[in-house]
């Protein structure tokens, strides 16, 4: 039985994965390789398992993209740090979680990656127009039709669907995808390590 509902998600899944919109993802790689190259900051955010994939995006592009001998990515994940997260939602509110992290640290030129299904979330919302007016440009990485984020980021790829599994899963696989696609780029035009 397992078999066959397995077999059904994957085909389902696979119907999503055909559908990206490969220009957007080459758009989005492009961004991410400019704020290497501009030695700037790129900050990921997301909620539940978009948290963790944010989290994950960082592991892969800090860690797993670093060459010997050339400069490192500087990916950090603001989904990590409980305390400074618990404080915020506590004393300030949930919808601020990202922002008031994002105003410690970025600044003019660094780069925003939000992952979310929905493209709704009050947080992640209040983060890209925070961004915006930061001179911080922002990539949403979404699910379902967008929603608000897409009109709020300036570069974003949508798997559409509304099961949150596929759209995770693309979500996966597209950061997996893009930190073996920069460490190539960085063994072969990456700036030396200073």
């Amino acid at each position: 039985m397992a078999k066959a509902f397995v077999g059904a998600y994957l085909q389902g899944l696979k119907a999503v994965l055909d559908e990206i919109d490969l220009d957007a993802v080459d758009r989005i790689g492009a961004r991410l390789w400019q704020a290497y190259v501009d030695d700037r900051r790129i900050f990921i955010i997301g909620n539940g398992g978009s948290a963790a994939t944010a989290s994950h995006m960082t592991c892969d592009f800090a860690k797993g993209a670093t060459v010997p001998g050339r400069r490192r990515v500087r990916a950090i994940s603001l989904t990590d740090n409980v305390a400074h997260m618990t404080a915020i939602g506590n004393d300030i509110g949930y919808e601020k979680l990202f922002t008031e992290q994002l105003a410690n640290l970025a600044e003019p030129g660094d780069l925003l990656v939000a992952f979310t299904a929905s493209g709704n979330s009050p947080n992640i919302l209040d983060a890209l127009r925070w961004a915006k007016g930061k001179g911080i440009e922002t990539i949403a990485v979404l699910g379902f039709d967008g929603g608000e984020a897409a009109r709020l980021a300036d570069l974003c790829v949508i798997a559409r669907s509304r099961n949150y599994g596929f759209v995770e899963d693309f979500h996966l696989i597209l950061e997996h995808a893009l930190s073996q696609w920069m460490r190539e780029r960085i063994e072969a035009d990456g700036p030396a390590e200073r």
